[in-house]
């Protein structure tokens, strides 16, 4: 799934997954905010860029910049480079939109489906985290 360095240790590799799916929670909290400028965009049509839509385009780009510090060595296709790819997606879209404003509804089903790639990316990165972190044993009675 991922490849990684041979000196990287399982601890560290744990810290970056959980750094990913931290990175996969704030794109997933963006997504109302995200609907809401395209919302905005579609019927306002002005021609002026939405200042909303710069702000949060801005957020996803943000997030998308540290999902590659957690992930340096993540090839194409990994899960680690998915998430990645998904939050990048959505930055574009966002710039895009914000940019030039559209009709609101192509651009909202294109939002929806990269969240729903990004929700299922999220999933099966928190099912992997769980496979990798030991299982508490019973409390010390």
């Amino acid at each position: 799934m991922t490849s990684r360095q041979p000196a990287d240790r399982p601890e560290r590799v744990l810290a970056d997954l959980l750094g990913l799916l931290a990175v996969a929670d704030q794109a997933l909290l963006l997504e109302g905010c995200a609907e809401a400028v395209l919302q905005d965009s579609g019927e306002q049509g002005t021609g002026e860029p939405a200042p909303d839509g710069v702000r949060i385009a801005g957020e996803y780009r943000r997030l998308w910049r540290w999902s590659l510090d957690f992930a340096p060595y993540a090839g194409e296709g990994s899960l680690e480079r998915q998430v990645s790819d998904v939050v990048l997606g959505h930055h574009r879209l966002l710039r895009a939109t914000a940019r030039v404003p559209v009709p609101c509804h192509p651009a909202i089903g294109e939002l929806r489906r990269k969240t729903a790639a990004l929700r299922s990316v999220r999933d099966e990165l928190d099912l992997w985290i769980n496979t990798l972190t030991p299982a508490a044993g019973p409390p010390p009675g």
